[in-house]
């Protein structure tokens, strides 16, 4: 960020970083941490000029011209269509509301999602078009297009839009133009009456992935809300708070389903809803900001009432002055915990109470004495890492916060008011320096406890965004793990990889996993981002790379054991394949014999062997493409 590098080049050029580092490594809490970076950046005059991405039309005009030289080049169903497509959504962003380019660019969409054969998100297209001040001489052509889609759906009930055409098409001035749309509506309503399934087949609606249902716990915790009865949470000095298993577990078996306490979309904006991360083509955009697209209007008011009436007014910016996401997560993370607590004195009264806690075990649990990942008070209690980073890197996060808070000051009245833009005045406003210490602490949060939410592409799996976990967080790392987490829309499903035995502490992964990196790059990695050496098996042992591994072939067992893994692996290579095309759903039986496999072989051979590692890589994937996907119809 252009702001820090100020920041540092006057400290630098006034001979002060010294006495900065000093004064600033005598501080003995983030709130007062927070109040003396504010009053440096007061004394250095040090105020930021914050650019915005605003809805602009004349971008949108653009970006929708755009789309449609493409769009009138493409054919069916083409991968130029899908640019078109993404034309007018990022036109649809930039759009003001309401405005005539908002109403074409929804309208041309309409146009694209038809030929690529979205019905039902191309009629959603045409009705928020019309529901916009869309020209009245060419409202026929929207409705004889969403006659078009109703065929296509095969929905008979369409009087009401046959009635709608027709109004419209008797206000078209140009004969030829009424003559043309009248032939297409009349060609439509003979379909109808003749059900021709034929033309129903051949224009059957495109999807893009299907969400499953989500799995079930066969019996929870009565502890642990979002996790089985099998698991039960554990501390002691060596391993800190950790997750054993309080029955043997079988390898497969679904342990924890948690929904995040928040979320923050990362990549693909434009073609993911920001509230419930569900893919989607037609999406919509906020009304206010450029940066928030949403799958339906519901997700659009749903969002805003967690947190976007707050953020709106500030992301836009935060985005164009190059904010990592970890600052916007941590910013959001702080408005539902307002929301929560009901307003920033509820919000501290929860705290003091959390403070006050005196057990590390049940640090983050509720006063019933329970663990809810929906409540704040579970996240607050995580790991930050702080005594383990760096004077530069806690004094960057500062400075970060604190353009924050000035943010915050400027342009919304979470203060109660505006407040003046200067940093003294912040540094002297107590609920200023007290949520600036919060966002700071989200920031060490999110760095050390986020997970990746992912989603299939293909053959690769792509970040889709952020999740806090607040009972996921709590597993421990290991290079092999046991766990394995799928990634939904809304939801984290932990499943077990190998047979767990009772008293077994079960393991997950923090991105290093021995299959795919040797030792020294993995444990440099866990040492530079989680701070601290990596003592499991595969590190004690130096594992090498899967590609490395032993067949069970070459290893010292008996031939009997050779016979039975033989003969439990004969359909390996096939389901590799399927797992590689991505053909597993509806195939129930392609997980259970994976998981047979691996129960042949976990008494049988060692871990580091290389069948089993290619079979719990392939029930890996096939676990994955159960959970969130994104992969574009092909023609």
């Amino acid at each position: 960020m252009d702001f820090i590098k100020k920041v540092g080049d006057t400290l630098t050029e006034s001979e002060k970083w010294f006495d900065v580092m000093n004064n600033f490594q005598k501080l003995k809490t983030d709130q007062d941490r927070v109040m003396f970076v504010l009053n440096i950046l007061g004394e250095y005059n040090l105020i930021p000029i914050p650019d915005n991405n605003l809805k602009n039309a004349e971008k949108s005009e653009k970006l929708r011209e755009q789309g449609n030289a493409i769009f009138v080049a493409c054919t069916s169903k083409s991968s130029l269509c899908y640019k078109a497509q993404q034309l007018y959504t990022e036109s649809i962003s930039l759009a003001p509301y309401p405005s005539k380019q908002l109403t074409l660019a929804y309208a041309n969409r309409s146009a694209v999602l038809f030929e690529l054969g979205f019905y039902s998100e191309c009629v959603k297209d045409i009705d928020r078009a019309l529901a916009l001040d869309y020209p009245d001489d060419q409202r026929a052509k929207l409705y004889i297009r969403k006659m078009q889609c109703s065929v296509a759906l095969g929905n008979s009930n369409v009087k009401n839009i046959i009635k709608e055409t027709e109004y419209w098409i008797n206000k078209i001035t140009s004969n030829a133009n009424k003559l043309k749309l009248q032939t297409k509506l009349n060609g439509l309503c003979q379909k109808i009456e003749q059900k021709n399934d034929q033309y129903n087949s051949t224009k059957s609606e495109r999807k893009i992935g299907k969400e499953l249902p989500l799995p079930v716990i066969k019996s929870y915790s009565n502890e642990i809300l979002c996790a089985s009865d099998a698991i039960t949470l554990k501390y002691d000095e060596h391993n800190g708070r950790h997750v054993v298993a309080t029955r043997n577990i079988d390898a497969g078996e679904i342990i924890v389903i948690e929904k995040p306490y928040s979320t923050l979309l990362r990549n693909n904006l434009m073609s993911h809803c920001s509230n419930c991360l569900r893919v989607c083509l037609a999406t919509i955009p906020c009304k206010y900001c450029t940066y928030a697209m949403y799958c339906s209007e519901q997700c659009r008011d749903i969002e805003w009432e967690k947190y976007h009436d707050v953020e709106c007014a500030i992301f836009s910016v935060m985005v164009a002055e190059k904010f990592l996401s970890l600052d916007l997560f941590s910013l959001r993370i702080l408005m539902c915990a307002i929301k929560e607590a009901g307003d920033i004195q509820g919000l501290r009264t929860m705290l003091e109470r959390a403070d006050g806690s005196d057990d590390p075990r049940t640090m983050g649990f509720s006063p019933d004495g329970k663990f809810h990942s929906e409540k704040y008070i579970s996240l607050y209690g995580l790991m930050t890492n702080s005594e383990e980073r760096s004077f530069f890197d806690l004094f960057g996060r500062f400075v970060d916060t604190c353009f924050v808070l000035y943010l915050l000051a400027q342009y919304t009245k979470i203060f109660g008011t505006k407040l003046p833009g200067n940093f003294k005045t912040l540094a002297n406003n107590d609920n200023a320096t007290f949520l600036g210490g919060l966002i700071l602490r989200h920031q060490l949060i999110i760095s050390t406890n986020a997970h990746t939410i992912y989603e299939e592409q293909y053959l690769c799996a792509e970040e889709r965004g952020n999740a806090i976990l607040p009972f996921c967080s709590l597993f421990n790392h290991s290079c092999n793990p046991n766990v394995f987490r799928v990634s939904r829309s809304q939801h984290t499903v932990l499943y077990t990889l190998y047979p767990i035995r009772k008293g077994e502490q079960l393991l997950d992964n923090y991105g290093s996993h021995f299959a795919m990196e040797s030792k020294i790059v993995r444990q440099n990695m866990l040492l530079k981002h989680y701070h601290f050496t990596c003592k499991c098996i595969p590190c004690q042992e130096n594992w090498p790379v899967l590609s490395d591994f032993k067949s069970f072939e070459t290893l010292a067992i008996p031939a009997s054991d050779k016979n039975v893994i033989r003969n439990a692996l004969k359909k390996l290579d096939t389901y590799i394949d399927m797992a590689r095309k991505a053909d597993v759903l509806g195939k129930p039986y392609i997980i259970e014999d994976l998981l047979t496999m691996i129960r042949v072989m976990y008494d049988r051979v060692p871990i580091a062997c290389q069948e089993m590692g290619n079979v719990v890589e392939t029930l890996k994937r096939v676990f994955a493409l159960h959970g969130n996907t994104f992969i574009l119809p092909q023609n």
